[in-house]
């Protein structure tokens, strides 16, 4: 039997964060969504999961929380909250401000996808070329914008070429952009952290883990 940790203990060595366990957005509402996701997308709903009490600080709300299963065993998740949505939440996001991107193995697989999301009555765009990548674009029933694409057959080599030069991209960037961030952001450009003083955590319940302390 393991025994417990003592405060003099050493903190263990963080690992690298591993994959995206699931990402979560709103939904309009969890039948439209499931037919968009499992019926035209063929995610799998894996789990629906209903809950009249917000997590955290325990304020009384209706709301289903949906999980679409990817072949990876990853999930895409939605929450359909009835009472406190907007139609205003569903109308279509610029990609900059919000997309979702899966990825197929062949050119083939991406041309049978945008003939299938065309057929099923969602317009369907692309092959758009981005270089490394190649995607189609739809948007899902929530104004969330979908992409699938494939891989350039350069993929790799483009990746790597990249990565060496990251920095030198970042340095010139910040330099080109800096005093019109400043001029519309000011001082929160400089932050790292939360600003505290605008945030209220007084009604947050904290649940620690059972088996030890984080």
């Amino acid at each position: 039997m393991s025994q417990p940790s003592s405060p003099t203990d050493p903190a263990p060595a963080l690992k690298p964060l591993k994959h995206i366990h699931h990402l979560a957005f709103r939904c309009r509402d969890a039948a439209q969504t499931r037919w968009f996701y499992e019926e035209v997308l063929g995610l799998p709903l894996t789990l629906a999961m209903v809950f009249d009490e917000e997590p955290g600080t325990g304020r009384k709300v209706d709301y289903m929380h949906l999980f679409f299963q990817m072949a990876d065993g990853n999930f895409v998740a939605f929450f359909d909250s009835p009472d406190d949505a907007d139609e205003l939440m569903f109308r279509p996001k610029h990609a900059f401000d919000l997309h979702l991107a899966f990825e197929v193995d062949t050119e083939e697989e991406l041309k049978a996808w945008r003939r299938r999301i065309n057929k099923a009555g969602r317009p369907c765009f692309g092959p758009i070329d981005h270089d490394m990548i190649h995607s189609i674009y739809m948007y899902d029933p929530n104004g969330i914008q979908v992409e699938i694409t494939i891989k350039d057959k350069n993929y790799n080599a483009i990746v790597e070429k990249d990565k060496s030069n990251v920095d030198e991209v970042m340095k010139a960037w910040t330099e080109k952009t800096l005093a019109r961030k400043q001029a519309r952001f000011g001082t929160a450009l400089e932050m790292r952290g939360l600003d505290t003083s605008k945030a209220d955590f007084s009604k947050l319940k904290v649940d620690l883990p059972k088996h030890g302390k984080v």
